[in-house]
């Protein structure tokens, strides 16, 4: 009798541990999403802008411009951050999801939707900054 329960845990543990792993082929759907949407182009712009604000803010880094990049892709890059994103996209999407997101953003609308985030991520982002700032003020006038 012992014997059979220590074999149905054996295979409670197992079944637990596989179905916490995605497998390959969803872990594929999901880097595959990953690239239609765009995201390693938004991540390289990202630490591009990035890069450029830190040296704007302090030219005097200038000279250590190469460690600076580095640092910037290899922690904010897609690069660095794909498996982690894979990860994190397979666990929330089923991969009959993430082939159906992957084919969205591969079709004109889901090209338009990419695009035209883009454009509101910075309006967005001065929105919510003069709303901070009328807050500030009015906070401040009383």
């Amino acid at each position: 009798m012992r014997k059979f329960f220590s074999v149905v845990l054996l295979a409670l543990v197992a079944a637990v541990v596989y179905s916490t792993e995605p497998a390959e082929t969803h872990r594929a759907a999901a880097l595959e999403f990953l690239q239609a949407k765009g995201t390693p182009q938004i991540l390289e712009r990202n630490c591009r802008a990035m890069l450029e604000r830190q040296l704007a803010a302090a030219p005097e880094y200038a000279e250590h411009r190469a460690e600076l990049e580095n640092f910037y892709y290899g922690t904010f890059g897609f690069d660095a951050l794909k498996d982690e994103l894979v990860d994190m996209y397979a666990r929330e999407y089923t991969e009959a999801e993430l082939r159906e997101l992957t084919a969205f953003y591969l079709s004109p609308l889901g090209r338009k939707t990419v695009a035209v985030e883009e454009k509101l991520v910075p309006a967005f982002a001065a929105l919510l900054e003069r709303k901070v700032r009328e807050k500030v003020s009015a906070a401040t006038a009383k």
